[in-house]
């Protein structure tokens, strides 16, 4: 049984990352049926993960394919977004300073967010970056 969930997981991934076509809707074979239902188990996935304000974003797509872009472009960004984030961020590490009313844990703080979103961002942070 548990093959059978596995393989049924990964083909709603599938669905939802590279999307399918139906050659035949008049006909569809026993594959197009099973993607089809994958792609419902999908969305019903999405909706149940969201909330209503994210939802109405993606309400008109019918395709899981679709949300999953959609959403990452919306949280992720574009690559041109993700390089100037990128960029900015990089930009607070270097210029990275202690302020004059902040204790030590705020310091830590602030700069645990930077890393963190840079890490976020799929960039190596090596210990020099934030040592100095």
């Amino acid at each position: 049984m548990r093959m059978y969930l596995g393989s049924i997981n990964d083909q709603v991934w599938e669905v939802t990352e590279n999307d399918y076509a139906i050659i035949d809707p008049n006909n569809p074979s026993n594959q197009d049926k099973t993607n089809k239902q994958c792609n419902t188990m999908a969305l019903n996935t999405i909706y149940n993960a969201i909330d209503s304000k994210v939802f109405e974003q993606i309400k008109d797509c019918e395709r899981a394919n679709e949300v999953w872009t959609r959403l990452e472009e919306t949280y992720d960004g574009t690559p041109e977004v993700k390089s100037v984030k990128l960029y900015i961020l990089k930009d607070k590490l270097t210029s990275f300073k202690m302020k004059d009313d902040e204790s030590i844990l705020e310091m830590f703080h602030r700069l645990q967010v930077i890393v963190n979103d840079l890490k976020a961002l799929e960039e190596e942070i090596k210990n020099d970056d934030v040592s100095h």
